[in-house]
């Protein structure tokens, strides 16, 4: 393949004009950086408009007000800001157990969730656990023990660690989200 100064070489038109000429081919290599220059970046405006690609993440931040209040002075490595990024993207709405699961896996957390009943006449058994009161609002989230956000090509910065591990950002975000009248507990390992 030729290059673009090339190409622009083969518009002339061949007997008017000599593309081997000093001046005129010191302004068409010219013109052939400022074209590749603005494809470059025209390139990386196209990349700042999704929000999993990392580019332009301090905008994305900013537009988001992240990070959230919880996680102010911690510290998050690229990838798992790429990951609040686009869980805020996706939280527009949602009080369902699925929605809080969905909303957990995009920070990279698998969770299950489980509710609790009080008892009714009919339909407990024997031996089965007596809840009352708040416990029918109350949702226990299941994390694994331990969750490690592995650093990925493309994704991490420089500096980042090459895998970090907490919970913190998991409950963070469930917590600001949870329903109003809802109690969120957190359970992690064997639940």
């Amino acid at each position: 393949m030729t290059s673009l100064a090339d190409q622009l070489r083969l518009l002339l038109p061949p007997v008017s004009y000599d593309g081997t000429a000093p001046n005129l081919s010191a302004a068409i290599e010219a013109e052939a950086n400022a074209l590749s220059l603005s494809e470059a970046q025209a390139e990386t405006v196209y990349s700042a408009i999704f929000a999993d690609s990392g580019v332009g993440l301090s905008d994305w931040e900013r537009l988001l007000k992240l990070p959230d209040p919880c996680l102010i002075g911690e510290s998050l490595t690229v990838r798992q800001r790429v990951q609040a990024v686009v869980s805020k993207l996706q939280a527009r709405g949602g009080q369902s157990r699925s929605f809080f699961i969905a909303l957990a896996k995009a920070l990279g957390y698998d969770i299950t969730i489980t509710t609790f009943r009080p008892a009714r006449v009919g339909l407990s058994k024997i031996n089965d656990p007596l809840y009352s009161g708040a416990w029918a609002f109350t949702w226990r989230v299941n994390a694994p023990a331990v969750t490690v956000n592995h650093a990925a090509v493309g994704i991490s910065g420089a500096g980042d660690p090459i895998a970090s591990w907490g919970n913190k950002v998991l409950e963070c975000r469930l917590s600001q989200l949870q329903p109003a009248e809802g109690i969120l507990l957190f359970g992690y390992g064997g639940n």
